[in-house]
């Protein structure tokens, strides 16, 4: 398992986040929760909630934190602080060049 350390700053404080890179099966079910088809007039309409999609990121993605690992603390976290650990999750989630997988 792919892990990475990152800091925050939680209630005045320094803290440690530590998010995990999502396997195959992790990160298809994840697009899939965040995805909603109907069918309307015979054709598919798809929509992803990117709100969805970025909060249940951070709960599959996240190992330890100074808060609660559950979707309502994600929900409450500070935007700043929201808003870096999705970056850093994407970061850490982004395919790697295909020349480099054995």
């Amino acid at each position: 398992m792919i892990t990475k350390d990152v800091e925050i700053e939680f209630n005045g404080k320094k803290e440690t986040v530590k998010l995990k890179r999502l396997g195959f099966g992790e990160k298809n079910q994840l697009q899939e929760e965040a995805t909603d088809i109907k069918v309307i007039g015979g054709q598919p309409v798809v929509k992803v909630s990117t709100s969805k999609l970025k909060e249940l990121a951070l709960l599959k993605s996240i190992v330890s934190a100074p808060f609660p690992i559950t979707i309502q603390a994600i929900k409450e976290l500070e935007q700043e602080v929201g808003d870096f650990l999705f970056e850093e999750y994407d970061a850490l989630n982004k395919p790697k060049d295909a020349k480099s997988v054995s």
